[in-house]
C-alpha cells in the first residue's frame, strides 16, 4: 500500500461538518450519520458555516486491512505499544493496536478508517491532531498541561501524570474561573505577552473527580455514588475509568476560552496524604529544569519529525523563552484544591 487506502480515497463522504477553533478552520468529511452526528455534538460550540479549512479530515466507517510493513512504536521498558507505522510517499500511516483504526496523515489531510462508533475518542483525536499541527506550524510548544483563564489572563496548571491537572482545573472553573484546555496547552512567547491556546476537548476524569465535585458528582448514577463513596481516598486517586465532561453544557455557554494571555505555570508537586502546602517561586533556569514535568509533542502524529527521532526533546528555546515571560510556581506538600483555588485568584488578580 502506497498513501491512503482505496476505500479512503474513493470512499463517498458525504456527511460534512466545518469546524473553527479559534482561527484555524477545519473540514470534517464522513461516510457515517451516526459518527457526523456525534461530533457536531461534541464539537458545537466551533461548528461554523465556512467553505475554507487549513486540512481536511476524513473519517470513514468501516473494516481497516492493515498494510504489511507496519513498524511498532517503542514507549520505552514497561510501556505497552499504542501505534505501528509505515512511511509511504505522501503519507504516514498510523495504526492503532488497540482498536485497528488505521489513520494516515498528509500535509493538509489526514484520515481515519476503522470503527469509529465504537472509538470515537480517536476521531476526535485526529480532529485535534491536525488543529496543534497548524498552530504549532507557528512557532508554537506544546505543554503537558492544563489551564483556566480570568479576564483574559491565564493559569497554566502542569504535573506528573496523576497529580490532579484535570481535577484542579474543574474546581478552579467551580469558582468562576473559565476553561481553556485539559491536558495539552499550545503556547508562544511574544513581545510583551505568552500568547496560550487550548485543546477543543472535554475534559476526560475519574470517578473520584466527579464524585467530590460539588456540580459533577449529579454526573454518577445513585449506584455507583454508593461505590464509590465505599472507597479510600487514595484508592479513588488511583482509579482509572475515564468519563467526558461537557462543562458548556452544564455551566451554560462561554465556559470554554480556547484562546488566552499565559500569567503564571504552576508546577503540582503535591502529595496525596501529605500536610501543608507550600508554595516556592522557580526562575526560569529552574523551571526548565523541570522541563519533564510539562513538555509534550505530538509525536508519532507530526509529520515534521522523523520516526527515528520520536524520543528527541526539541525546541528548547522556545520553552526557555515561554518561561522568562510568565511566573513559575512550584506547590508541595498536600493536595488542597481550595488553596490553589486562592494562588491561582492572587496571580490572575480575580
Amino acid at each position: 500500500m502506497t498513501g491512503p487506502p482505496p476505500c479512503v480515497t474513493d470512499s463517498e463522504a458525504p456527511f460534512f461538518l466545518s469546524l473553527r477553533f479559534v482561527d484555524v478552520a477545519l473540514a470534517v468529511r464522513t461516510n457515517d450519520e451516526g459518527v457526523w452526528s456525534r461530533l457536531r455534538a461534541y464539537f458545537a460550540p466551533f461548528v461554523v458555516e465556512s467553505p475554507s479549512a487549513s486540512a481536511d479530515v476524513i473519517l470513514i466507517q468501516g473494516v481497516a486491512d492493515p498494510p504489511r510493513g507496519l513498524v511498532d512504536v517503542k514507549r520505552g521498558a514497561g510501556r505497552r505499544v499504542k501505534e505501528a507505522v509505515k512511511e509511504t510517499p505522501g503519507c504516514r500511516l498510523i495504526l492503532k493496536r488497540a482498536t485497528g483504526v488505521l489513520m494516515g496523515l498528509e500535509p493538509r489531510r489526514a484520515f481515519a478508517l476503522g470503527d469509529l462508533n465504537a472509538n470515537l475518542n480517536q476521531a476526535i483525536n485526529l480532529v485535534n491532531v491536525c488543529y496543534a499541527k497548524t498552530v504549532l506550524r507557528r512557532g508554537h510548544v506544546l505543554l503537558h498541561a492544563s489551564a483556566v483563564t480570568w479576564g483574559g489572563r491565564a493559569a497554566v496548571l502542569a504535573g506528573l501524570p496523576g497529580a490532579g491537572k484535570s481535577t484542579a482545573a474543574l474546581h478552579l472553573v467551580e469558582e468562576g474561573f473559565r476553561f481553556l484546555s485539559n491536558d495539552r496547552v499550545l503556547a508562544r512567547a511574544g513581545t510583551d505577552t505568552v500568547e496560550v491556546l487550548g485543546y477543543p476537548k472535554q475534559p476526560r476524569v475519574n470517578p473520584g473527580t466527579l464524585l467530590h465535585h460539588p456540580r459533577l458528582a449529579t454526573l454518577l448514577k445513585p449506584a455507583d455514588r454508593e461505590a464509590l463513596a465505599a472507597l479510600t481516598r487514595a484508592e479513588l486517586w488511583g482509579l482509572e475509568r475515564k468519563s467526558d465532561v461537557d462543562l458548556e453544557a452544564i455551566y451554560g455557554p462561554g465556559t470554554v476560552d480556547l484562546r488566552s494571555c499565559m500569567q503564571c505555570l504552576v508546577l503540582l508537586k503535591w502529595r496525596l496524604g501529605e500536610s501543608g502546602f507550600a508554595v516556592r517561586r522557580l526562575g526560569a533556569p529552574e523551571g526548565m529544569a523541570n522541563l519533564p514535568i510539562f513538555y509534550k509533542d505530538l509525536g508519532v502524529f507530526d509529520l515534521d519529525r522523523a520516526v527515528s527521532r520520536l524520543d528527541a526533546v526539541e525546541h528548547l528555546q522556545r520553552y526557555s523563552a515561554l518561561l522568562e515571560g510568565v511566573s513559575v510556581f512550584e506547590v508541595s506538600g498536600g493536595v488542597d484544591f481550595s488553596a490553589l483555588v486562592d494562588l491561582v485568584g492572587d496571580r490572575l488578580a480575580k
